[in-house]
């Protein structure tokens, strides 16, 4: 019989949240360059860092895609692991943002990286058509039980923070938006 000795066995990490993330992990950056479309690649990352950002985001990957296809030749073309040229290092802190409408798409999709991330960002702001389309981003927002779902899944099965971007529509606007199918 294998008993654990209590003097060798470390206590397991606490996830950090909050304040405690912001400044432990993160650093408490000030200079912060949040996920952009096209915009959001290593080569940017690091021009960005050279000039004082302390913090950046990868673009947005699309869990449903980065899920079905777990080829390392594919997913690479997302999050280059198999190179090393992303999550490295070099590109920390960093947390990569995810779009999703599944929770277990997503969670297989966190599962990949998150050895090579700081935090998993859950993109709830997107407003472009393609959003709209492949029913994730903004148009989530009135879904609560789908938000919770997904923010709920990542949150209990990974040792990373989980963290969402979103939109915020006053009522007038956002009915607006609706009425007008814009």
């Amino acid at each position: 019989m294998c008993v654990a000795d209590p003097a060798t066995e470390k206590a397991p990490l606490r996830k950090l949240s909050g304040h405690d993330f912001y400044r432990d992990v993160l650093g408490s950056p000030k200079y912060v360059v949040a996920p952009m479309v096209d915009r959001s690649e290593l080569a940017w990352r690091t021009l960005s860092r050279r000039y004082g950002t302390q913090l950046v985001y990868t673009p947005m990957i699309n869990a449903r895609i980065f899920a079905l296809n777990p080829s390392p030749k594919h997913r690479d073309k997302f999050f280059d692991i198999t190179h090393a040229e992303e999550g490295g290092p070099s590109d920390r802190p960093l947390i990569v943002q995810f779009c999703a409408n599944d929770p277990h798409q997503l969670l297989a999709s966190a599962h990949a990286i998150h050895h090579h991330c700081d935090a998993i960002d859950l993109n709830l702001g997107c407003p472009q058509e393609i959003a709209r389309s492949g029913h994730y981003g903004s148009f989530l927002q009135d879904e609560w039980d789908l938000i919770y779902k997904l923010v709920n899944t990542l949150h209990t099965h990974l040792k990373i923070p989980v963290t969402a971007k979103f939109r915020v529509f006053s009522l007038d606007r956002k009915n607006c938006l609706l009425r007008s199918d814009a």
